[in-house]
């Protein structure tokens, strides 16, 4: 009975070390197929991430809808989104992603390069991670 347990609890620990990972590399994954997306003006990559009741509250404090957001990713002006950290903590059926990204890109003709910090919120639902809210702040050069 006790070596069944062990057995059971040591298989049942690598299955979820195994989810673990490969949760970790998704995730990352779809962060940046979300930079992408910015980068390339591109809302369905961008919807197909998002949850239908995702929140956003960017940099200057506004806080957007998912359809904001869709319709805000047509008309930003980043030429180029370079994440320099990024961590995943999972807990769960829920994964919290903190990091840095580097936006480089053209604004009224001028160009401008941000450093910005963020903390995405994923959950898994029906079967894939999805996003659902995200909140930036202004991280400095």
């Amino acid at each position: 009975m006790i070596s069944l347990l062990a057995w059971a609890g040591t298989s049942a620990g690598y299955a979820q070390a195994g989810f673990d990972a490969d949760a970790e590399s998704k995730i990352v994954a779809m962060e940046h197929v979300w930079a992408q997306a910015y980068t390339i003006k591109d809302p369905k990559a961008l919807a197909a991430i998002l949850d239908d009741g995702f929140v956003c509250v960017t940099s200057e404090g506004k806080v957007l809808s998912k359809a904001e957001v869709l319709a805000d990713v047509r008309t930003y002006t980043a030429l180029q989104i370079l994440t320099e950290s990024m961590l995943v903590h999972l807990h769960g059926d829920t994964a919290i992603v903190s990091g840095i990204f580097r936006t480089k890109g053209v604004e009224h003709g001028k160009p401008y390069t941000r450093r910005e910090r963020f903390v995405d919120t994923w959950i898994y639902k029906n079967g894939q991670w999805v996003s659902v809210t995200t909140m930036v702040s202004f991280a400095g050069d």
